[in-house]
Formats: structure tokens, sequence, C-alpha cells
């Protein structure tokens, strides 16, 4: 059994990609990248799961993406060109039986 902590408050900025084409309108884009927690409660074994989602949008056609989180970490620290259009992946929704 899991529970999903935390609320929607806590979306961060990470500012701006270098320009990317987005995948669904094909524009080249700056992308805005943003960071969200994502912690669950594991009842077996009885540990709190915490990770950082990132998620950017198209600013032309408001498709979201995501990227590895290890990725996402080095966009973070200041590495500019560590999101490339290779890693850009679909975002999953919340599903609360995950």
């Amino acid at each position: 059994m899991e529970y999903r902590l935390g609320n929607s408050l806590r979306v961060k900025s990470r500012g701006e990609t270098d320009e990317l084409v987005c995948p669904s309108c094909n524009k080249k884009v700056k992308f805005g990248v943003f960071s969200n927690f994502e912690r669950r409660l594991v009842a077996e074994p009885k540990l709190i799961n915490c990770n950082t989602v990132y998620f950017l949008v198209c600013p032309q056609c408001a498709s979201i993406f995501t990227v590895d989180e290890a990725t996402g970490d080095n966009f973070k620290q200041g590495i500019q060109h560590s999101i490339g259009n290779f890693d850009l992946k679909k975002l999953k929704e919340f599903n609360p039986n995950d």
C-alpha cells in the first residue's frame, strides 16, 4: 500500500533550455523547465521514496515532456546543454495504483 505525499504547490521553475525542436508541434523553442518532488510512503518495506520529477513545457503548443532525474539534476546545477532533443519523454499521468 502506498500514499502520495506532497502537492503541486511545490513546483519550482528551473529556467529555460537551449532551443530544441518540440516533438509535438515541430517548432524550435526554448522549453520551460520545472521540478516537483514525488514522495511515496511504501508499507513494504517501510520506506519513504522521494524522487525529483522534471518536466518541460513547450511555449508554443503547451505539450508537456519529462527527462530522467539525473539529466534534470545536471540542468539544475547549471549544465545548460544537459537537455537535448533525445532526452525528451512523454510525461506519465499519475496513477494511484502504481
